[in-house]
């Protein structure tokens, strides 16, 4: 689990930010303005900061400005999050040393992509996600599950890692037989999905009738339970 400050005056969207970067499980900080990242900076350092431009008092662009000038933070990737959609505020942005630039309105999966990009690129923090008991180590193709190791193999682990992606969704069984197995056409092949969805419920140790992971969409397809 990653520590991600968030710098945003708008408290609507300083809520939907921290609700998002929670629900990839990490762990949000949202701050107001320069003044308090500045303050929290004395007693905790993040793995990422998402940082909108247009503050109160001191802006964005030189919040990353002196970021990316101390010691201290300059190797923590920036995101900035703005509503500045001109090219040259995000070359601007980019050229001062944030790692990625996304426009509002954003995608909430984009964003928790976005972030895991960065975090994974940069620091060792992302290498884990926590989704409850369930945690997934995404570089090492590893899991565990209340904190012991389960084996599976490669396509499980894909499997779970295509729930993941889209997690707290519903995602069909053939979405699922084109990202995983790689199907072109809509092929009633569904049981290759509901067998290996078995397999893996049966090593989480995933009760069917009482999921706390793998929730079945009578019709629809299969769901990866939000903590």
């Amino acid at each position: 689990m990653a520590c991600i400050f968030i710098v945003e005056d708008e408290e609507r969207i300083g809520l939907l930010i921290e609700k998002t970067v929670t629900k990839a499980g990490h762990e949000a900080v949202v701050l107001r303005d320069a003044r308090e990242l500045e303050a929290r900076l004395k007693t905790e350092t993040p793995d990422l900061l998402l940082l909108d431009l247009m503050l109160r008092g001191k802006n964005g662009f030189d919040i990353l400005t002196d970021w990316k000038r101390a010691r201290a933070t300059a190797r923590i990737p920036v995101i900035i999050l703005s509503a500045r959609s001109a090219e040259q505020d995000k070359v601007r942005g980019l050229e001062l040393g944030a790692e990625d630039y996304v426009t509002k309105p954003f995608g909430v999966r984009e964003l928790q992509a976005r972030i895991q990009t960065a975090l994974r690129r940069i620091t060792p923090a992302a290498r884990r996600v926590e989704l409850g008991a369930l945690t997934l180590y995404p570089d090492s193709r590893e899991i565990s599950v209340d904190g012991q190791s389960v084996d599976l193999t490669y396509k499980e682990y894909d499997l779970l890692l295509c729930l993941w992606k889209y997690a707290g969704r519903t995602v069909s069984r053939v979405q699922l037989l084109r990202e995983v197995w790689g199907y072109a056409a809509d092929a009633d092949t569904s049981r290759t999905v509901d067998y290996h969805v078995a397999q893996l419920r049966a090593k989480l140790r995933d009760d069917p009738s009482h999921p706390r992971f793998v929730q079945t969409v009578r019709g629809a397809g299969y769901r990866l339970m939000m903590p």
